[in-house]
């Protein structure tokens, strides 16, 4: 038998077919990944006027689920404050609430249906005025005179009509809503955290879920004693409960905005920060249950050693989409005693968060491809590399 002897033209041949397949293998990567993955979601801005104040401008981020243009469906809508933080935060801000991200792991996952949420944007002209219905005369005692004027507040209640009656109604026409109450939802946080709740005992018609998260109750104080004379806490008292909108509510146990106040309680001693927001939700929570809140349409949540903050309230946010639309169960915590409640109750156990947080994730077929693929890549960089060798021996 002949000695069989590779040419170099049949060398340099074989070596630059190898080169190309093994090319074309990688680029079949990027273009499978992109063929199967589903469409993303996406944020859309635009400006409105307020005529409720003045007909000043509002900024509005609105974050449309990933099927949104691929389908005819109609969405449930839920109603955000802090709108420019909410999906992509400013360089500036302290956090991020990750709301995009978290409603993308849930739809991707199937745990959740698409929702719309509608983001509006704090006015840096005045942060504090739009989420206070009433006048707070003594700032300084809570915050520092950096970051407040000594008086703000008075227009949270006309900050609330122009969500109602404009800007609610201008969602409804731009984009595939599902309008009724049964589909509507608003919240807030901290400082952004008391109008949604005066939204839904105002406007159950409107609204039938409302998410208070680590509601800044002190923002309301009129002075003098700690709780002695609250405007919110007032207004609930004298306000008809709704028997047919669910509320949920959450505090942290040591949540701060600052110095220790040099506000005094009913024994005379100063009070702390994070004593001022634990007592200031617990009020809250009997207040509604004292005057009529059926406490089935209520769920109370403590976290135990909570400082509050964006990324941290981001870790929860997947919970409390599940609970208002797709019906999970999150355990009420007991509230303990505040100076004007009945004292003596005991806190039961702090429930840990029941879901963790799910990044957007790719499906398993797209998953399964692309392994493939790589393991056929690898085994024929491989060949590669031992035809290489072949050919020197020879």
């Amino acid at each position: 038998m002949k000695n069989f002897r590779i040419l170099p033209i049949k060398r340099k041949r074989i070596m630059r077919t190898f080169i190309i397949f093994l090319s074309l293998c990688l680029l079949t990567v990027p273009n499978i990944t992109h063929a199967q993955s589903p469409q993303e979601s996406r944020i859309e801005t635009f400006t409105i006027p307020m005529p409720q104040l003045g007909n000043r401008q509002k900024d509005i981020q609105v974050y449309l689920p990933p099927n949104y243009d691929s389908s005819d469906t109609a969405y449930p809508v839920v109603y955000l404050h802090n709108g420019d933080d909410l999906f992509n935060p400013r360089p500036e801000a302290s956090g991020d609430y990750k709301v995009d991200e978290t409603l993308d792991g849930l739809f991707f996952e199937g745990s959740l249906g698409g929702v719309i949420v509608v983001g509006i944007e704090v006015d840096r002209d005045s942060p504090w005025d739009e989420y206070m219905p009433w006048v707070n005369e003594n700032m300084y005692d809570w915050v520092k005179p950096n970051n407040s004027n000594p008086v703000q507040g008075g227009d949270g209640f006309a900050f609330i009509d122009f969500i109602v009656h404009t800007l609610k109604p201008a969602i409804d026409s731009r984009y595939r809503t599902l309008p009724d109450r049964e589909n509507t939802a608003i919240g807030g946080f901290c400082r952004g955290a008391i109008f949604p709740l005066l939204a839904g005992i105002s406007y159950p018609e409107v609204f039938s879920k409302v998410m208070s998260v680590s509601p800044a109750v002190w923002l309301a104080e009129d002075g003098g004693t700690w709780l002695s004379n609250n405007h919110f806490i007032n207004y609930i008292n004298n306000a008809a409960m709704p028997r047919d909108v669910i509320f949920y509510l959450e505090i942290g146990t040591k949540e701060s905005s600052g110095s220790r106040p040099p506000v005094k309680d009913q024994d005379g001693k100063r009070i702390t920060y994070p004593q001022a927001y634990r007592e200031g939700a617990e009020i809250v929570y009997r207040s509604l249950i004292n005057n009529g809140l059926p406490e089935t349409n209520i769920t109370y949540r403590i976290i135990e050693g909570s400082k509050g903050g964006r990324d941290e309230w981001g870790t929860r946010i997947d919970d409390i989409f599940l609970y208002f639309f797709s019906d999970l169960e999150i355990p009420t915590s007991t509230p303990a005693s505040t100076p004007t409640l009945t004292p003596n109750l005991t806190t039961s156990p702090i429930p840990e968060s029941l879901t963790e947080m799910v990044e957007p994730a790719e499906s398993k077929s797209t998953k399964s491809t692309i392994t493939v693929v790589i393991v056929i890549c690898v085994l024929l960089g491989l060949s590669y590399l031992l035809l290489i060798r072949f050919l020197k021996q020879r």
